[in-house]
């Protein structure tokens, strides 16, 4: 009897949740299909992509989005997070009481709200396309500028990270110390932000392509949790919102900043958004952002370097000043995680990402990070070029 009857109930959950909803989650389905498709077809045809919607739409739809956040003083990405937070423990919870209560309603809720899950999922999807999304499958940062992206040899790589490394070194030693002897970069965080803003207005001056909308540039109250997950940025496609983590070591938040703001901007490849950090901050004219982008600079083109000859990169390692140590010794102390449970969560937040990646399109995933050296590597060459000429 209990079983018939438990059938009957999933028979009337079925037919009542699917006639309540089925049109929404066609038109859902229809959508995120359709949106789908474009996603594929702008693959394909690259080119289309970037004329008509990385560099024709969607500046409009960063526009609109930048100036509607820039009206509130909070998150309206964190604040959607938390609205969709409590929606979901409401539904839940009606749920759990129509089972306590024994009124044969909780699998029909149940049904009903995984449909509306679904639903909404779809509709989330087809938004993100059209909001940002398509921008993973707009023509690479490369095209039209003359840089030629290749493998490099032990020498090239080993030549890099030592100018990389001067570099870091001259502009460390304009900036002041904490007590603990890591770099000592003043100001709050609108300052970093406003900081922020006039470097990305000064690079769209060189490359109209960088051009863009302010960045509504925000400190993460789940800085926590991204720390957590590994995660020092990450930007919020449906507000047009960056988002920083504010934990980490300073040189580490103001790469992070420049780096989602490269997101904002349309360029939604990793490497991409890695090199143009350093492109930006650089240009930049002002120290508090150089120096993080050179050192994250440096240790990327040293960790490439350990891979294709070690014992030059130690040699490297031994040159490194005290100094840049420090700061490179303190974001590796805050990033390792501390506890079996921490180093779970954080393979967990990495394959996530990795998956994500991979799912638009960037085949490498969350090694597509490192790929930053070969526009390092690309953007020197005509620079070496010329002096050997010469």
């Amino acid at each position: 009897m209990a079983t018939r009857a438990g059938r009957g109930q999933l028979a009337a959950a079925l037919r009542a949740s699917w006639s309540a909803q089925r049109r929404a989650l066609l038109l859902a389905l229809a959508v995120s299909a359709g949106l789908a498709l474009t996603r594929f077809a702008a693959g394909a045809a690259p080119e289309w992509t970037e004329r008509l919607y990385s560099r024709g739409l969607y500046p409009w739809i960063q526009r609109a989005l930048s100036f509607a956040s820039g009206l509130s003083p909070w998150s309206l990405g964190e604040l959607g997070l938390l609205g969709l937070a409590v929606l979901i423990a409401w539904r839940v919870l009606r749920i759990v009481r129509e089972r306590l209560r024994g009124t044969g309603r909780a699998l029909e809720l149940a049904w009903t709200e995984l449909l509306r899950a679904f639903t909404l999922a779809g509709w989330a999807f087809s938004l993100y396309m059209l909001a940002w999304g398509l921008n993973h499958a707009r023509l690479p940062y490369a095209h039209g500028t003359g840089l030629e992206v290749r493998a490099a040899d032990a020498q090239e790589l080993e030549d890099a990270t030592r100018e990389w490394l001067r570099r870091a070194q001259e502009l460390r030693e304009s900036l002041p110390e904490n007590v603990d002897g890591t770099v000592a970069i003043d100001g709050d965080f609108e300052q970093l932000a406003s900081s922020v803003a006039r470097a990305w207005e000064r690079a769209g001056l060189e490359d109209p392509r960088l051009t863009g909308a302010d960045p509504v540039l925000r400190d993460c109250t789940l800085s926590f949790a991204m720390k957590l997950g590994g995660i020092s940025g990450i930007y919020w496609p449906f507000t047009a919102e960056p988002h920083v983590n504010t934990l980490p070591p300073v040189p580490q938040r103001v790469f992070s900043a420049l780096h989602e703001v490269a997101h904002q901007r349309g360029f939604a490849r990793e490497d991409e958004a890695n090199f143009l950090a350093v492109l930006v901050g650089s240009s930049s004219g002002e120290p508090t952002l150089a120096y993080p982008v050179a050192l994250t600079a440096f240790r990327e083109l040293h960790r490439a370097l350990r891979t294709a000859a070690p014992e030059r990169a130690q040699a490297i390692a031994r040159d490194t000043p005290p100094p840049l140590r420090r700061d490179i010794e303190a974001s590796i102390a805050f990033w390792t995680p501390k506890s079996p449970a921490q180093q779970a969560l954080r393979s967990l937040s990495t394959q996530v990402n990795d998956t994500y990646l991979k799912s638009q399109g960037q085949r490498l995933g969350v090694a597509s990070y490192g790929r930053m050296v070969d526009l390092l590597l690309a953007q020197r060459r005509p620079r070496v070029d010329t002096a050997i000429d010469r």
